[in-house]
């Protein structure tokens, strides 16, 4: 029987569960780039950083579909394939929308949140702005992490009991 980390899992915080080695893009990296790094990490999300390592956008793969509809309608399905179709999917469309730079299609407004940000309000957040991701930033607004709602889903299924 699995017991919560803490007596109550919606006080618990950011930094407890979040991802420290984020993988980000620079602004003026690429489409392509994007997509390589969304492949070889397995991730749907990447925050753009600036040469101060400032959260300046996030690109998703829900932005790369939005963009690409016209491409193939194959990859307007990318969030629900499996893995193998995902990889082939962004392999072509890394082949056909390559070269375009990631600030101009990146989300520039970006909710982030700070590592003493407590889960019940990463999750707030999340739903307010309809986002699956938030780059976690520190005073200095650097980036020094993310939070998916899968890693808080997560959380809430270690914590559950068998009875729950």
């Amino acid at each position: 029987m699995n017991q919560p980390k803490s007596p109550n899992i919606y006080q618990r915080r950011v930094r407890e569960i979040m991802s420290r080695e984020v993988v980000a893009l620079n602004t003026g990296d690429t489409v392509h780039d994007a997509l390589t790094l969304m492949g070889e990490n397995r991730v749907s999300a990447l925050p753009v950083v600036d040469k101060k390592n400032h959260c300046v956008g996030i690109i998703s793969t829900s932005d790369l579909v939005d963009m690409t509809r016209d491409v193939d309608d194959d990859i307007y399905h990318l969030d629900f394939v499996d893995p193998a179709s995902r990889r082939f999917l962004l392999d072509k469309l890394a082949h056909s929308m390559g070269s375009e730079k990631v600030d101009s299609f990146m989300s520039e407004t970006v909710a982030t949140v700070h590592a003493e940000t407590t889960l019940a309000q990463a999750t707030r957040e999340m739903l307010r702005n309809r986002v699956h991701h938030l780059p976690v930033v520190d005073q200095r607004e650097h980036l020094i992490g993310i939070i998916s709602t899968m890693d808080i889903l997560a959380e809430f299924a270690d914590g559950a009991t068998d009875e729950d």
